[in-house]
């Protein structure tokens, strides 16, 4: 396997094309022969059992109406007045009747065998014992009767019982017909008035006529159709030694069926089909191996197409990959030498396409990378100035900073304390908004920050508003985006308190956790608040993706669109109206791994104030 990868991603171009071109070849080619050879077998295959079963049924259907025309036969001699006389006269009291009727039946049978030159011999056999043919005599004394057709025409209740053997009967023909030259159907008579069993009529079929149905029926090189009755005797075949080692019990408690079995070396295909009429099975067999002979020869004339095809496509692909990677060697060869610093290289670019395109390219790229050059230098003498105007910039903070600590030990000094509590929470409130420059920090810090704001704006407004801070201290610790709560506390003071009609306000800051390990921080106040449709329009506002340049609620929307870029659209800012009077804005958050693994074991966190 690791030859084998080796062979198709060697870093040698043109060899890699042409193993993965030859083994695409070869590969399609194999699965094309082996699989056009399998649809050509299968094809023939299905084609040979096609043919079969139809000569089979067109046999059967070919013998059913010989039969029955037998039976038509055997019928009208049995309800015939004579014969029904002749079976039913008294020997003793009517002896002349009987003689007049044994002339009229013998004339009868010598009439139907004279019209079917096929029945060899007709025989009538009474019930009490006595019997006229028109062609065969009684050897024996014995009676007709014990005969086994005789038996088997009795329990067939009237109807047709075909014999396929004739060995070891009591009757003898007069021109001495061999025992296998025909074969014997016989049918019960009964009488007309009494409705009982009064003899047994028997023809003796000319097995040529069968074979004139069956005989010129080839299935392929060596397949045939023969007949067999209903005890597995067979009724008639051509000459074939395969048929004699076929195991009549194969076809036993089946109306119709196929299977493959081996005879003799072979592999035959056997379908049989059992007549519902006649109760004959009609058998067709055929040698698969000779059937499918001639698919080898195609297998191997194909296996030579594949192997030229192969050869062809080999050459080429070596022609094509030459025009190839010929140019992109070149390219390559450019490409280390601009690599090392050389920049005054140029491809020599006569080619067309893909390949055209490249060497183009990579002369665009070469004189690119000179301009970029001289851009880079300007930028980085850019970039230098800037950063002694930052260094310049970092001064101011820190000067604010210090300003700030000045006045409050100043403050301290004359125990002037509102001076010293508004300068700390002026300086606690920079501190944390910078915070270095960072974009997450803990909410502790930012609670922190917005209460050092409310406590710059309590000091200016005193008695305008109360605050009240609602936490767990287990949240504190959570990772939250920097400056979140402070224009919604902003909004609050200015749009909600300021404009009420109240003589004091509220604010309420509340941070818990929500089911489905959320972080929920609301800000609620008690001023003038807005309405439901005022709320879904401030909700629609913060869910546009492009707002109208009119609109001024800059804070709110950058608040929303930082947690939305920082988490995904299902967090973000919402606004409610407040059942007391006033307005809930409301800031859903991811709880951080850190504060999930630390609240393992214990109770969730879900504080029902924060609604």
């Amino acid at each position: 396997m690791k030859n084998i990868q080796e062979l198709l991603f060697t870093k040698n171009l043109r060899r890699s094309f042409l193993a993965f071109t030859f083994t695409a070849v070869i590969s399609v080619t194999l699965v094309l022969t082996m699989a056009g050879s399998r649809i050509y077998i299968d094809s023939i295959e299905e084609h040979a059992y096609a043919s079969t079963a139809e000569m089979q049924n067109q046999v059967q259907k070919s013998v059913d109406l010989k039969l029955e025309d037998i039976e038509k036969t055997l019928k009208l001699l049995g309800e015939s007045r004579e014969v029904q006389g002749y079976l039913t006269v008294d020997e003793e009291r009517e002896q002349g009747k009987r003689v007049e009727l044994e002339t009229s039946v013998r004339n009868l049978l010598l009439e139907y065998s004279a019209v079917h030159k096929d029945y060899l011999n007709i025989v009538l056999a009474s019930s009490r014992g006595h019997y006229l043919s028109n062609d065969s005599y009684r050897i024996q004394k014995q009676d007709l009767s014990e005969e086994g057709w005789y038996q088997d025409a009795v329990r067939a209740e009237g109807k047709p019982v075909v014999i396929s053997s004739s060995i070891g009967r009591n009757l003898q023909d007069w021109r001495n017909y061999s025992s296998d030259s025909y074969v014997s159907v016989a049918q019960g008579i009964y009488g007309k008035e009494s409705r009982e069993l009064i003899g047994v009529v028997l023809i003796d079929l000319d097995k040529l006529s069968i074979q004139g149905l069956v005989g010129d029926i080839t299935l392929g090189q060596t397949g045939f159709v023969f007949i067999m009755d209903s005890k597995g005797n067979v009724l008639y075949t051509p000459e074939n030694k395969v048929v004699y080692r076929i195991n009549p019990a194969w076809f036993q408690g089946a109306g119709s069926g196929s299977f493959k079995c081996r005879i003799q070396e072979g592999e035959y295909r056997i379908i049989y089909n059992q007549s519902d009429y006649t109760r004959l099975t009609t058998v067709g067999l055929y040698d698969m191996g000779k059937t499918i002979e001639g698919v080898s020869r195609v297998q191997r004339v194909s296996f030579l197409l594949a192997i030229i095809c192969c050869a062809a496509a080999l050459a080429w692909s070596a022609f094509f990959s030459k025009t190839i990677t010929t140019p992109i060697s070149n390219l390559s060869r450019l490409m280390k030498r601009a690599q090392t610093g050389d920049l005054s290289v140029r491809f020599d670019n006569h080619y067309q396409g893909e390949i055209g395109q490249l060497g183009d390219s990579f002369n665009s790229m070469v004189d690119k990378i000179n301009e970029l050059l001289q851009l880079v230098y300007a930028e980085q003498k850019q970039k230098r100035e800037a950063e002694m105007k930052i260094l310049r910039e970092q001064i101011k903070p820190h000067f604010l900073y210090n300003t700030l600590d000045s006045i409050q030990w100043m403050a301290k000094r004359y125990q002037a304390t509102d001076i010293v509590e508004t300068v700390r929470a002026l300086s606690n409130f920079f501190r944390i908004s910078l915070s270095s420059g960072k974009e997450y920090i803990t909410l502790r810090e930012e609670m922190t920050l917005v209460l050092s704001y409310l406590d710059v704006q309590k000091f200016r407004y005193e008695d305008l508003f109360e605050y009240e801070p609602v936490f767990d201290e287990q949240l504190l610790d959570c990772m939250v985006p920097r400056l979140i709560l402070q224009p919604l506390v902003e909004n609050a003071l200015y749009h909600g308190i300021k404009e009420s009609d109240r003589e004091r306000g509220n604010i309420r800051i509340c941070a818990c956790r929500e089911k489905g390990d959320r972080l929920l921080i609301s800000v609620a106040d008690d001023g003038a608040g807005m309405s439901r449709e005022e709320c879904e329009q401030m909700n629609g506002l913060l869910r546009m993706e492009e707002r109208p340049e009119e609109i001024r609620a800059f804070g709110v929307l950058n608040v929303h669109d930082r947690i939305r870029f920082s988490y995904g659209e299902s967090y973000g800012l919402f606004y409610r109206p407040r059942t007391e009077g006033g307005t809930v804005a409301e800031i859903r958050l991811p709880l951080n791994s850190r504060y999930i693994r630390d609240m393992e074991g214990k109770r969730n966190v879900e504080d029902s104030n924060c609604r």
